[in-house]
Parts: C-alpha cells; structure tokens; sequence
C-alpha cells in the first residue's frame, strides 16, 4: 500500500533517463532523415529554377539549404551530448555505491543546459533537469531556447549562399549523389544536352 509514493532509487532514475534519451535519439534520426529528403528536393528546385534564368528565387532556395545544413549540424552535436550525458549517468550510477546517492555533476549541467536550447528538445530536457535537480545532480537549468532565426544566423547564410552554389558548379547538373527514380533514359540524354547552358546560369549567380 503506497508504493507508488515511494521514492524512485537511483537505479530506476538512471535507467528511466537513459530510456528518455534514447527515445530522443531515434527522433532526432527521424528529423535527419526528413532534412535529408526536403535537401535533396531543394537541390533539384534550384536547377530548375538556374534552368528558367529565376536567379532570386534560385539563391533563396540556396539560403535553405544553409539553414537545413545548420540545422543538422545543431541536431548531430545533440546527439552526441545526449549521449555524453546518458554515460555519464552510468559513470555517477556506479559511484552510489560508494557515497550512497547520485553525486552533483558540472559535466551533466552543462550539457543539460545546451540540450535545453534546441526547440526539438526543450520540453523533455526541462522535466529531465528538473528531476535531475531534485535527485541532486545539478543545479537549476537555463531555460532560454535557442533563437533559430537569430540576425547572426541570417548574415552567415548569406555569406554560405556562393558556397552552396560552388557545390552545384562543381558537381555540374547531377548535383545529388542518387538519380531521380522518376527519370527515363531520354530525360538523361536531354539533361547531358543542357549542361552548357545551365552551368552558364548558374556561373551567372556568383558574377
């Protein structure tokens, strides 16, 4: 009777952040997966757009792609501290057996705390911090989400917009490392015949 108002041993709370942190994980592989494809797809959108002489709309789709290439690099880095974090669970989990509870950690504050900044993230971070800060972990948590649209970030893309677009030159008219399942032979053919003029455009961007 009661037991359900009996206090979680630092085993169970380990093992139950750890479950959390993994469930993360595969959502943020999902979130990979799903950048990946909407790449490839802007990838095509510009050619298209190089092909018709729509040089604007072409270097905004370019902007895109910095941000989704951000956007992963945020995403694998999170990863790798959720990981970080999970061992260090295990490594503090070991050590209650010789001080008997759960020891305070910079290391997993710190990561906690970039963790709690990403948007896809935010709200299981913050009920995780906020046990850990019971259970005597770390202290209480920042909780200031990064701003994805920041000025900083706006500037860069501007300044990476003529390196995306050296990536197309270099790679010339089949920019994505798979073909379009869609394409038939003579559309191939015809892709060959177009690829003066569409290098021409696309040479014209960066002028």
């Amino acid at each position: 009777m009661f037991s359900f108002l009996k206090k979680p041993t630092p085993e169970e709370l380990v093992k139950k952040w750890k479950r959390e942190l993994r469930r993360e994980d595969r959502g943020l592989d999902t979130q990979l997966r799903a950048i990946d494809m909407q790449e490839k797809k802007t990838v095509r959108m510009i050619k298209e757009r190089v092909k018709a002489g729509d040089q604007k709309s072409a270097k905004t789709l370019a902007k895109e792609i910095v941000n989704s290439r951000k956007a992963k690099e945020r995403i694998y880095t999170a990863k790798a501290q959720m990981n970080s974090v999970s061992m260090q669970l295990q490594s503090n989990l070991a050590m209650t057996k010789v001080q008997g509870n759960l020891a305070k950690s910079t290391e997993i504050m710190k990561m906690m705390n970039d963790l709690v900044k990403l948007p896809e993230l935010n709200k299981v971070m913050m009920a995780m911090g906020s046990e850990m800060t019971k259970a005597g972990i770390m202290e209480e948590m920042i909780s200031d989400v990064f701003d994805m649209q920041g000025e900083d970030l706006e500037e860069e893309a501007e300044m990476e917009v003529n390196k995306i677009m050296d990536e197309i030159l270099v790679s010339g008219p089949q920019v994505s490392s798979t073909p379009l399942e869609t394409h038939q032979q003579e559309e191939v053919v015809q892709e060959k015949q177009d690829d003066s003029e569409l290098l021409d455009r696309l040479k014209a961007l960066k002028s």
